[in-house]
């Protein structure tokens, strides 16, 4: 008897990458949105995840309940995400 194959659903992207922190109703703080280059975005905490291990300092600000800049920039990336479906 075959295994079933796995497919994979994927998004592949090479270019800028940009965080910007997002304001809601009387400025409060509502997240993360990651712009891609392209002009495609994304809103999720992955963001805030990006921060911490790529914005010099992020990490020690938000323990220490620092403010952040407002946005932040990775001039060239590479990303894929692969999603498992069987």
């Amino acid at each position: 008897m075959r295994k079933p194959r796995l497919r994979y659903r994927t998004l592949r992207y090479s270019g800028p990458l940009k965080v910007i922190e997002t304001t809601g109703q009387w400025g409060v703080y509502a997240g993360e949105r990651i712009v891609l280059g392209d002009g495609r975005s994304f809103e999720d905490d992955l963001g805030l995840t990006l921060r911490k291990a790529f914005q010099p300092g992020a990490a020690t600000a938000l323990e220490e309940g620092e403010a952040l800049p407002e946005s932040f920039e990775l001039g060239r990336v590479e990303i894929e995400i692969r999603v498992r479906r069987r």
